[in-house]
């Protein structure tokens, strides 16, 4: 039967994002090189190989901002066309830490919801929507 589900059953990507708020209910956002049509955006990534995405958004977090968090709950989740993947995003809370940036980032920021840097990937700006309405 398990060789028949690993047959049958398409196997999809899985990107993680983690929506993160200060004191004064702003994001923090980083502005990425890969990312060179909407360089700012959520920390996250890929998972990796048999990664839970709880794992998988703290490990990127980690990698790419040094910081640490601790998950809430699950934001936002859905089928993403570019390239075809699916989207999860958790909204978290950071320890107390100091910003070291990976070689991935350029820069990170805080942003108030009103203030948004332009362009962001249409699953950020959906994930950003939802918090909105979350926090507030």
């Amino acid at each position: 039967m398990k060789w028949a589900i690993r047959l049958v059953i398409p196997r999809h990507r899985v990107g993680v994002v983690l929506v993160v708020m200060n004191e004064m209910e702003q994001v923090l956002m980083l502005r990425h090189v890969f990312h060179p049509s909407a360089p700012w955006g959520l920390p996250g990534g890929w998972l990796n190989r048999h990664e839970s995405p709880a794992e998988g958004v703290l490990r990127e977090l980690k990698e790419e901002t040094g910081l640490t968090a601790v998950l809430d709950t699950i934001l936002f989740a859905d089928r993403q066309p570019n390239p075809p993947h699916l989207g999860i995003a958790y909204r978290g809370h950071l320890q107390s830490g100091s910003i070291e940036l990976s070689g991935e980032i350029i820069e990170a920021n805080w942003f108030s919801f009103d203030a948004l840097p332009e362009p962001l990937l249409p699953f950020h700006r959906d994930v950003l929507e939802t918090a909105v309405t979350t926090y507030r």
